[in-house]
């Protein structure tokens, strides 16, 4: 997927929220950014969990909608649907193990019962059946949507574009 599709998505995701004029809009209240930055914290510790092979924690935030849709890191041509999400969330444990995830969010955003939040990640893990460590910089872009039980993650695209480094490549 293409950035000019991302943006579309996004925008497109926005557009159901309401109006896109902000002066019309009021900023979300504290409690509403505050219940918003606690889900985006559980989901960032699942994450952790996800890359250290247990990828139980974040299947458990994921919206169970058919509308749901996952750009992973590791390629193909994406999932849509709870059907596809879950089983390719729960394939992510033969690739990783002893994970650890540092995060560096470069923009979020909250409106109404839409938000979203891109950041860059820094993955440092084992690849299953070996003993070295591999990195992977990755640009990620979430979408979440509050739903009746509480907030939940509606759309994940994730790239390794910035750089991937593995046993096989590292630099001595």
């Amino acid at each position: 997927m293409h950035t000019a599709q991302i943006a579309f998505l996004i925008a497109a995701a926005l557009s159901l929220a309401g109006p896109a004029d902000q002066k019309s809009q009021a900023p979300p209240s504290a409690q509403a950014r505050a219940e918003f930055d606690a889900f985006f914290d559980k989901v960032t510790k699942a994450e952790q969990e996800l890359f250290r092979g247990h990828p139980e924690s974040l299947k458990a935030l994921w919206s169970r909608a058919p509308e749901v849709t996952l750009f992973g890191v590791s390629g193909g041509r994406g999932e849509h649907g709870w059907e596809q999400v879950g089983p390719r969330l729960d394939w992510t444990n033969t690739q990783y193990r002893d994970g650890a995830l540092t995060v560096q969010r470069i923009a979020s955003y909250l409106d109404g019962n839409l938000g979203y939040i891109v950041q860059r990640e820094t993955v440092r893990f084992k690849v299953r059946g070996r003993a070295q460590k591999s990195m992977l910089e990755i640009r990620a872009t979430w979408i979440f949507r509050r739903e009746r039980d509480g907030w939940r993650i509606i759309h994940r695209h994730a790239d390794s574009l910035m750089k991937r480094q593995g046993p096989a490549d590292q630099k001595v």
